[in-house]
């Protein structure tokens, strides 16, 4: 099976864009994963409002710089993610799960 590779542009005209690229650079530096993700979420619904959708919006710069943010807070490897998902289930079935907390230096 033979996947075909599209691209798209990402309008540095466009308002939206700019202000969520502006945020999506400047939380590079933060560590409060709280204001971190509210900003995410609010640019991914302009985004999404101004028509940016589907595989574009997944692959549209700034959700990819604010998910490397996020995965750098979480210390995001492989095997932490593979343990997560377990835990995810645990945790719904009801159980407790004691997890790795890796702090921010």
């Amino acid at each position: 099976m033979t996947t075909t590779s599209t691209t798209s542009i990402a309008n540095g005209s466009d308002e939206i864009q700019r202000k969520a690229a502006s945020d999506a650079n400047a939380v590079q530096d933060g560590v409060n994963i709280v204001a971190i993700v509210g900003a995410f979420y609010r640019h991914l619904l302009a985004l999404h409002g101004s028509g940016v959708r589907g595989d574009d919006l997944i692959n549209h710069p700034v959700t990819l710089s604010f998910n490397s943010k996020i995965n750098s807070l979480c210390r995001m490897t492989a095997c932490r993610e593979l343990d997560a998902l377990q835990a995810v289930r645990q945790i719904e079935e009801g159980e407790n799960v004691e997890y790795e907390v890796i702090p921010i230096r």
